[in-house]
């Protein structure tokens, strides 16, 4: 008598948690956002490649030149945590060591299938950039 009892107390425990999580997915979901595929392999030829002033900048100062952006936007691993979704648009984290053996970070926005560099970083290296 008693396992009876404890069981169907279990089943209702199990029973709200399911419902409660349910609950909280429909709540905190934003409704439109698209989902961030980190298996990510829709790149664009380099030409197509459309840099933001802040990109530019953050190139200059940082020593990194365009081939080496290019060369991480094709051949560069997703870093997941490092990508995102901002207004509607995923971001995505590219990543590849360079010839000096530093690793790159290259950030580049899906905007409705345009390419845009949004800015790059020389992980290894601190800096002293002051674009805006």
């Amino acid at each position: 008598m008693v396992d009876k009892k404890y069981k169907s107390v279990l089943q209702g425990i199990l029973l709200l948690a399911i419902l409660a999580f349910a609950i909280w997915k429909i709540a905190f979901q934003s409704p439109g956002e698209p989902s961030l595929d980190c298996d990510w392999d829709d790149r664009k030829p380099v030409q197509e490649l459309v840099y933001v002033d802040h990109a530019r900048c953050r190139m200059g100062c940082r020593d990194i030149d365009q081939s080496l952006v290019e060369d991480v936007y094709l051949n560069g691993e997703v870093n997941c945590s490092k990508s995102s979704v901002k207004d509607g648009n995923r971001r995505y984290a590219l990543e590849r060591r360079d010839a000096r053996g530093d690793k790159i970070r290259v950030i580049v926005e899906d905007d409705d299938g345009r390419h845009v560099i949004i800015t790059v970083i020389r992980l290894d290296r601190d800096d002293k950039c002051s674009c805006s």
